[in-house]
């Protein structure tokens, strides 16, 4: 999953080199990390309630509602990171954002065929 998503994410960067230069790339780039860090966030909760107890439905409800606000604080936050202390090219962070969850919805969709 995480390869599907790095590959969109330096091809995003790629586009983004050739029409706005290094900061356009780098920018881009910050945005394919803020969503494969989300992803990672994702696939660690998950990890950690597989590997433990099992849940009652009103725990696994407590999980899900709390993974959930935990990953939309971490992209909220590096957002303002990326646009606000680091001024980045706003096109480009969110051209690889998108790049990124592009990736985890292909991956998505070859996991359930």
């Amino acid at each position: 999953m995480l390869l599907t998503q790095l590959a969109l994410v330096l091809l995003t960067s790629v586009v983004f080199l050739a029409l706005s230069g290094n900061f356009g790339a780098l920018s881009a780039g910050f945005g394919g990390l803020i969503a494969c860090t989300n992803t990672g966030l994702l696939e660690w909760r998950r990890y950690r309630v597989d590997s433990g107890r099992a849940l009652s439905a009103g725990d696994s409800l407590r999980v899900l509602y709390r993974s959930a606000l935990e990953r939309y604080l971490l992209v909220a936050l590096l957002f303002a990171l990326g646009m606000g202390m680091l001024r980045l090219e706003p096109l480009a962070l969110l051209s690889g954002f998108i790049a990124g969850h592009v990736g985890l919805v292909i991956t998505g969709i070859r996991r359930k065929n």
